[in-house]
Parts: C-alpha cells; structure tokens; sequence
C-alpha cells in the first residue's frame, strides 16, 4: 500500500533574505557593543561618555529597518530601538544594569537582550519544571490563538481585538522569557523575571510598576521618574515616565504599521499615567479598597478597552494587523506541511 507522498517544504526566499540580515544586524550589532563597552572602560560617566557612545546610540534605531518580515522587524525594534537604547543611555550616566567591567558576554546580552542577571547566585537549572509546564501551556494557548485567525472573517470586532490583545501579550512574554532563558543557560547565571502575571495585578500601579514588562518600568524610573521627581513632583515625574514610553512605543509602532505616528498610542500612555494618578489621590481621600475579585477585572478592563480604542485602531486603519495574521498563517501552513512530509516518510 503506497501513502501520498508530501515533498519536503523549502524556505521562501524571503525568509532566506531574511536570515542573511539577521546574520549582518548581529554582526554589527556585537562590533557596536564591543566598542561600547571598550569606550565606557575608558571614559568616566558623564557627557564625554555619551558623546562616545553616540554613534551606537543612533545606529540601534535604524537596525529594525533591515527586516521585511513585521515580527522579525517589532521584536528587533523592541529589543534595540527601545530596551537597548535606554540601556546604553544609563550606562552613558553610569546607571542601569550595564557595567563595563563585566565580562563580555554577560555585557553583550545584558545590552542586547531584555534580561537582568542576578548576580552572586547560581542554581542547578535555569527553569524548574513549574515553569516549565506554564511557559509550555502558554505556547499551547498561542498557537491556539493564531489558529483560530482562520476563521477571523467570522469574528465581531470585539473578539477579534480580543484575540490581538491575547496575541500581543503571549507572544512578547514568550520572546522575552525564552529569549532570557537562552541566555541563562549560555551562561549559567539566573535571570530577573520580565513578566509577573500581569492579569492579576489590582491596580494601575500595580500593572505599570510590578508585573508588565518590568526592564522597561525599571529603567525609564532611572532614567525619568528619578531626575524629575525630586525637582517637579511625583505627579510629574510619573507623567514624563509615561510620555517617554508613548514616544517610545510610537516608534515600535512605526515598524510595525510602517505609517507616520498619529499621536494615539502615546495619548494610551498618558490615559494609564492619569489613571495612576487619580488611583493615588482616592486611596487618600477614602478607606474603601476594592476586593481583589474586584480590582483584578477593573484593572485589566480598563487596559484593556483603552488599548481598544488608543492601540489598536491604529493597526486596524493601516492594515497592519492583516499583515501579521498573513505572517503567522505562513508559519501555520509551513510547520504542518513538515509535519505532513514526516508522516509520509514514517508510513513508507
């Protein structure tokens, strides 16, 4: 009995293309740190520091631009235009995670990726099988997700939102933890976690501060809140930290809709700013403090309706999002006709 026979899939040639600038950004990307870090060994913190460090400070925002693909261009923007850039901006102060008498593999990751070594400890393995089993089941519920685009002509837009949202979140959640997992086992050294399930948190600050994306909240407080609070006030230091992040994040969504910003995502930023603000100043007029129950779908409402409105409209006006759905079927369509290929190989 003969099975079909499925040919073996072969890459796209964009994908080819792909890789090769993949390969060309890392390059350039590790000579530009290798003299950041030489550079900062031999300059004290300071403007002299950061005026030897510009070059690589200007070139990390064109990088993304080398890639086609809208994934491969958002996650490069996220980890270099955004995440490094501020990185190298502490270090030009001599603050933030980066230390030039690091070694340089430590130096070059810390720079490069979003993870935080702790330092002075070590532990047998870098992920124990708890997290292993929750990492594995939010895989599950990603590929899941993109799944279910198939079928997304059938959607309200509320579900379909609904659907980026879980997109968003699962997919730069995984990017950076299995990215700091890499890392951790390359050089035996635990990491800081990024994410400390944001869907539970009780409040605004709560979300902003200690549970969504935790590099970002911790440098733009050294880099922002901590210069404009003593001088101007918490209320104002919290609302520049916020400003400095929609400017940024209006960049990543640059590369991602490939369009001039509209001022909408940094407004979103601003909204959770005051929305901060107006938490603090009720604690302190009142005792009342919402059950967890409570506070945890308010929360996440409340992000939630407003990336609606602010974040993704954006997306959906530029076409952007039909762009990313059309890469993650490509990725679909290709994992299963090499699954299809194994299986006639098996039978035959």
């Amino acid at each position: 009995m003969h099975h079909h026979q499925y040919p073996w899939p072969k890459l796209p040639p964009s994908v080819l293309t792909e890789l090769k600038y993949s390969v060309i950004v890392s390059f350039v990307l590790i000579a530009g740190i290798c003299y950041v870090r030489l550079a900062s060994l031999h300059m004290p913190p300071g403007f002299r520091r950061f005026i030897a460090l510009l070059p690589v400070i200007s070139l990390l925002p064109i990088l993304p631009a080398a890639f086609s693909f809208i994934h491969l261009r958002t996650i490069a923007a996220i980890f270099l235009s955004w995440l490094a850039l501020l990185k190298l901006l502490l270090l030009s102060i001599g603050k933030g995670p980066l230390d030039p008498s690091q070694s340089f593999l430590p130096f070059l990751f810390t720079a490069t990726l979003p993870v935080k070594f702790r330092q002075g400890h070590r532990k047998s393995s870098p992920i124990s099988i708890s997290e292993v089993l929750v990492l594995s089941l939010k895989t599950l519920v990603l590929i899941c997700n993109i799944y279910l685009y198939r079928y997304h002509p059938l959607y309200d837009m509320y579900t379909l939102l609904s659907l980026y949202t879980c997109h968003l979140y699962l997919g730069l959640e995984l990017a950076m933890t299995l990215t700091g997992i890499t890392a951790s086992i390359i050089l035996n050294m635990p990491i800081e976690p990024q994410f400390n399930d944001p869907f539970l948190a009780t409040s605004l600050r709560d979300f902003w501060s200690r549970r969504w994306n935790i590099m970002l909240s911790q440098t733009l407080r050294q880099l922002v809140y901590d210069p404009v609070a003593p001088r101007l006030g918490p209320a104002i230091g919290l609302i520049t930290s916020f400003l400095v992040s929609g400017l940024m994040h209006e960049v990543i969504f640059y590369y991602l809709a490939s369009t001039r910003p509209t001022g909408e995502v940094m407004s979103f930023f601003l909204l959770q700013g005051l929305g901060i603000i107006v938490e603090h100043i009720v604690k302190r007029a009142t005792t009342w403090r919402p059950h967890k129950i409570i506070a945890c779908p308010m929360t996440i409402g409340f992000v939630m309706i407003s990336a609606f409105w602010l974040v993704f409209d954006p997306l959906l006006r530029t076409g952007a999002d039909e762009r990313v759905v059309a890469e993650c079927m490509g990725v679909i369509t290709f994992c299963e006709d090499v699954v299809h290929a194994v299986l006639g190989k098996i039978r035959n």
